[in-house]
C-alpha cells in the first residue's frame, strides 16, 4: 500500500512540475540553511574534545561591576595574582595553571621572527594531555625548556626532531627545545580566538617570562588581557558548583579593596564554554541567533510548502470525492497525503545534503575550521528532521481535505469555502512576518554600523601607521631618534609614542582617582593613557581650553618630585570629578593611591581640557580619560602619513627602523587593523542577517508566486464571468492583488513590534545609536510589500487580460 502511495506521489509531482519544482526547491533551501547552521552551532559548542580530561577542566573569569564603565559584563580571565591563591587554597584541585600569550622575538642562528608565545605554569601540561612526538609532559619543569608544536618546529627548524636546539628570546634569554607535540586541531579554544596570533604554537614556562620583562611569578593585580586564561583541573568527584564556592572564598579574602567596585565577582565556566564565552561577554547571542535564524528560514520554507500543498490538495477535491465514493477511509486518505509529503521532503533532504557536502570544503577553506558531515551520527537526526518537516508541513491540509464528505468534495467546497482562504492567508502572513522582521534587522544593523564608522572616521581619515613592540628597553632609548628620522620623511606628517592607540586598549585596566585625597567614597574609575606632546595633534583630538604638554618640563614628572603631575582630561572626567566642563577645571588637582597599581600616592594637576571622543570605539561607553606623559609605558608608535606615495613612504619608514634599531624586525600595520578587530564582527553579523533575510524573503516571494499562479488558474472561469458582466481589467487586477495583499498587511502587526524589540538588543551594545529605528523598520515593510505587489501583479494582469471566451472553456 505504501508503495502505491509513493507512486501516486511521484505521478503528482510529474503532473505539476512547476509546483513540484517550487516546493522541492524551497524546502531544500530551507533545509540547507537549517542543517548547516545547526552544524555550525554544534561545531562551536563541541570544541576541545581531543582532551580526555575536558569534563574536569574549568576556567575562571571576571564579572565587571556596573560602575566599571566597561562595555562588556564579564571577561574570560582574572587578575594573574589570583592563580597562586587558587593553587594553595583550593587543595582538592589537581592542578591550577595560568596561561598568557605575549609576542616576542625568536632568534635561531641569524634568523629572527616575532612569534606569540604561550607562557604557562608547569601544571599546564598535566591539565591538557597533548600528544608528544618528542619529549614528555615534564618538559616545562625546566625554566629554560620550551615546547613547540609540529608545525612551529617545521617553520623554525625544518623538522620535528629538534630536542635540545636553542632559541633566543628578545636577544636576552636562551631557551632549548624540550618537547615537540602534535598540532592541536583547529576545533580547540586555543586556535579559535578572534584575536590574531593567539594560536597554540610555542609554549614556555612562566619563569622564562620573568627574565624577559620583569614579570613576577606571584602574578599581577594591574592587568587583565584577553589572551590570559586561568585553568583548574578537578578530580572526578567534584564539579563546577563546588569550585565556584571555593573561588568565591578566594575572591572575598584576597580581592583588593579598590578593585571591588570594578570586578564584582569571579565566575567559573567549564572548558566546553571556553570557545563561546567571548560572545556571552560581549552580549551578542551569536550562536543562539544563528540557530534561531536557521529555524526561522525552515519555518518559512515549511509555510511556503504547506500553503502550496493546501492549495493543490483543495484542487484535488473531486479526486478525493471519487476515492471516498469507492470506499477509501479518512485514515487512508490522510496516509496518502502524508506519504506524498514525506516523499517530496525526502527529495528535498537529498538535495540539501548534497549541497552541504559541496559547501563544507569551501567554508572550511575560507574560515580555517574543520566542520565535518558525520553520517553515522547525523543519519538519525536527518531522518527525524525529514519526518518532522514532512508531517508538520502537510498535517493540516491533509487532515482538512480528508475529513470532507464526498458530496462536499464533489462540490469543491474546500476550494471555494472560507477555510481554505483563511488558511492560505495565515500561512502567507507567517512567511512575510518573519521575512520583514529579518529585513528590518538587516537595515538597522547596516545603518548602525554606518554610525560606528562615522564616529570612528575622526581617527581613521588620515592614513595612520601603528608600530608595536617599541617598549623594549633598547628600542625605547631610541624613541627620539626614530621620531626625528621619521618626521624628516616627506610622506610623514606627524609621529607620536603612546601606551594605547584608538580602538585598542592594550590591557583592560582602570585607575581609581578621587578629587579629595584619601576620600575613597568619591573614587572615580578612569582610563589613563601615557602619551607624548604630539599625540593630540596626530589623532586630531581637540583641546577645548588650557594647554598641551611641554615635553621638556613635564616628561620627568612621574620620576619623582613633590609637584603635581600635569595631565589632560576629557569633559566626562572633569564633570565626574566635580570640576565642571569648562575653564574652571584648569588647575584643579585630584589624587590616586596608594594601591596595588601605585606604590605611592600621586597628585595630578589638570593643565588642559579636551573634547569627549570615543577613543576605544563606539562599542565602549564614554569613559573618563586622563592623558599623562610616562615614556616607560609607551608600547606603540603612531605615524600619520600625508597620503602621497604611501608605498614609498612605508619603505622609507622601514629603512629608518632597520638603520636605527637593527636587531629587531619592524612590526607595523595600519590603524584600520585595530578598528576592524571589532568592526569585522559587526560586518559579519550584518552579512549573516542579510543572507538569511534574502533567503527568507526569496522563499516567501517564490511561495507567493506559485500560490498566485495556482489560484489565478483556479479562478479562470470566475474572472471570465466578471468580465462578461462588465468588470474592467483594473477592477479584476485589484481584486486578485487584494486577495494576497491582505495577509501581507496582517504580517506587519507581528513584524514591526518584533523588529523594534529585537533591534534594541543589538543597539544597546553601542554608546551612540541611530535615532530613526521606526522609519527603518517601516522602510523594510514598504520594500517587502512592493516585492509582494510586483509578484502578484504578474499573474493578476495576465489573467485579467485573458479573453472571456477562452476562459469560459476552463474545466
Amino acid at each position: 500500500m505504501i508503495a502505491g502511495y509513493v507512486k501516486i506521489a511521484l505521478r503528482s509531482l510529474a503532473k505539476n512540475r512547476l509546483y513540484a519544482f517550487i516546493n522541492i526547491g524551497g524546502l531544500a533551501l530551507g533545509l540547507i540553511i537549517f542543517l548547516f547552521t545547526s552544524m555550525l552551532v554544534a561545531y562551536e559548542k563541541e570544541h576541545d574534545r581531543m582532551f580526555s580530561k575536558r569534563a574536569r577542566i574549568f576556567t575562571v573569569g571576571s564579572v565587571f561591576s556596573p560602575a566599571s564603565t566597561e562595555n562588556i559584563h564579564e571577561f574570560p580571565n582574572v587578575r594573574l595574582a589570583y592563580g597562586p591563591f587558587f593553587d594553595s587554597e583550593i587543595e582538592a584541585a589537581e592542578h591550577v595553571s595560568r596561561s598568557m600569550v605575549r609576542k616576542h622575538l625568536l632568534t635561531i642562528g641569524k634568523e629572527s621572527r616575532y612569534q606569540g608565545i604561550r607562557f604557562v605554569d608547569t601544571g599546564f601540561t598535566r591539565i591538557f594531555d597533548f600528544r608528544y612526538l618528542h619529549g614528555k609532559e615534564s618538559a616545562l619543569d625546566d625554566p629554560g625548556g620550551i615546547i613547540l608544536t609540529a608545525s612551529a618546529a617545521g617553520r623554525l627548524f625544518g623538522g620535528t626532531d629538534v630536542l635540545g636546539r636553542k632559541i633566543s628570546l628578545d636577544h636576552k634569554q636562551e631557551m632549548r627545545v624540550a618537547a615537540v607535540i602534535e598540532d592541536v586541531a583547529p576545533n580547540s579554544h586555543f586556535n579559535s580566538s578572534l584575536i590574531p596570533d593567539l594560536g597554540l604554537a610555542v609554549i614556555a614556562p612562566l619563569a622564562a617570562r620573568a627574565g624577559l620583562d620583569g614579570f613576577k611569578m606571584e602574578g599581577e593585580w594591574n592587568t587583565l588581557e584577553p589572551s590570559d586564561m586561568t585553568y583548574v583541573l578537578l578530580p572526578e568527584n567534584l564539579d563546577g558548583a563546588w569550585l565556584q564556592d571555593r573561588v568565591d572564598a578566594v575572591y572575598s579574602l584576597h580581592a583588593p579593596k579598590e578593585d571591588l567596585g570594578y570586578i564584582s565577582a569571579l565566575k567559573v565556566r567549564p572548558l566546553s564554554e571556553a570557545n563561546t564565552m567571548v560572545w556571552d561577554a560581549m552580549g551578542f547571542p551569536v550562536l543562539g541567533t544563528l540557530r534561531l535564524l536557521g529555524v526561522l528560514v525552515l519555518i518559512i520554507a515549511c509555510a511556503n510548502y504547506t500553503n502550496l500543498a493546501a492549495a493543490q490538495s483543495f484542487g484535488r477535491t473531486r479526486e478525493i470525492g471519487l476515492r471516498k465514493t469507492f470506499g477509501s477511509t479518512p485514515s487512508q486518505l490522510l496516509t496518502q497525503f502524508l506519504v506524498e509529503s514525506l516523499t517530496l521532503v525526502a527529495f528535498s533532504m537529498i538535495i540539501a545534503v548534497a549541497c552541504i557536502e559541496l559547501m563544507i570544503p569551501a567554508y572550511n577553506g575560507w574560515t580555517g575550521k574543520v566542520v565535518t558531515f558525520d553520517y553515522v551520527g547525523m543519519v538519525p537526526w536527518l531522518s527525524a528532521t525529514t519526518a518532522m518537516v514532512g508531517l508538520l508541513a502537510c498535517a493540516y491540509p491533509a487532515y482538512l481535505i480528508s475529513r470532507v464528505s464526498p458530496i462536499d468534495s464533489l462540490r469543491n467546497v474546500p476550494l471555494t469555502g472560507r477555510k481554505g482562504s483563511a488558511f492560505r492567508g495565515m500561512m502567507i502572513a507567517a512567511q512575510f512576518s518573519l521575512s520583514i522582521f529579518m529585513l528590518a534587522m538587516v537595515l538597522i544593523i547596516y545603518f548602525q554600523n554606518g554610525k560606528v564608522r562615522e564616529f570612528s572616521d575622526a581617527f581613521l581619515n588620515p592614513s595612520t601607521v601603528v608600530l608595536e613592540g617599541v617598549e623594549i628597553p633598547v628600542i625605547r632609548e631610541k624613541h627620539e631618534t626614530l621620531r626625528r628620522e621619521w618626521k624628516s620623511l616627506k610622506g610623514v606628517a606627524e609621529v607620536s609614542f603612546s601606551s594605547d592607540v584608538p580602538f585598542y586598549e592594550r590591557v583592560i585596566q582602570s585607575h581609581t582617582v578621587m578629587p579629595v585625597k584619601s576620600d575613597k567614597t568619591r573614587g572615580l574609575k578612569v582610563s589613563m593613557i601615557s602619551v607624548d606632546p604630539y599625540f593630540m595633534g596626530l589623532y586630531g583630538m581637540k583641546l577645548l581650553t588650557g594647554r598641551n604638554f611641554d615635553r621638556k618640563s613635564e616628561e620627568g614628572a612621574f620620576k619623582g618630585g613633590s609637584e603635581p603631575i600635569p595631565v589632560l582630561v576629557n569633559v566626562t572626567a572633569a564633570e565626574s570629578l566635580g570640576f565642571g566642563p569648562g575653564q574652571a577645571a584648569i588647575g584643579r588637582t585630584f589624587h590616586q593611591g596608594p594601591d596595588t597599581r601605585e606604590r605611592e600616592a600621586r597628585e595630578y594637576a589638570i593643565i588642559g581640557l579636551m573634547e569627549d571622543r570615543y577613543f576605544f570605539g563606539l562599542s565602549a561607553k564614554m569613559k573618563p580619560l586622563v592623558l599623562s606623559i610616562r615614556p616607560e609605558e609607551h608600547f606603540y608608535a603612531s605615524i600619520r602619513l600625508t597620503g602621497k606615495d604611501i608605498d614609498k613612504t612605508l619603505r622609507e619608514i622601514d629603512g629608518v627602523w632597520e638603520r636605527v634599531v637593527r636587531n629587531f624586525p619592524i612590526q607595523r600595520s595600519f590603524l584600520d587593523v585595530y578598528f576592524n578587530c571589532l568592526f569585522r564582527i559587526l560586518q559579519a553579523i550584518n552579512f549573516a542577517f542579510a543572507a538569511f533575510a534574502g533567503l527568507a524573503l526569496s522563499l516567501a516571494l517564490i511561495g507567493l508566486f506559485g500560490l498566485a499562479a495556482f489560484m489565478a488558474q483556479r479562478r479562470t472561469r470566475e474572472i471570465a464571468i466578471r468580465k462578461v458582466m462588465g468588470a474592467s481589467v483594473n477592477q479584476i487586477t485589484r481584486l486578485l492583488i487584494w486577495q494576497f495583499f491582505k495577509p501581507v498587511i496582517w504580517s506587519l502587526y507581528v513584524a514591526v513590534p518584533s523588529a523594534y524589540l529585537a533591534s534594541g538588543i543589538y543597539l544597546d551594545f553601542f554608546s551612540e545609536r541611530i535615532d530613526f529605528v521606526i522609519p527603518v523598520i517601516l522602510s523594510a515593510c514598504v520594500l517587502a510589500i512592493l516585492f509582494a505587489w510586483a509578484i502578484v501583479s504578474v499573474h493578476a494582469v495576465k489573467e485579467s487580460r485573458a479573453k472571456p471566451v477562452r476562459s469560459l472553456r476552463y474545466e
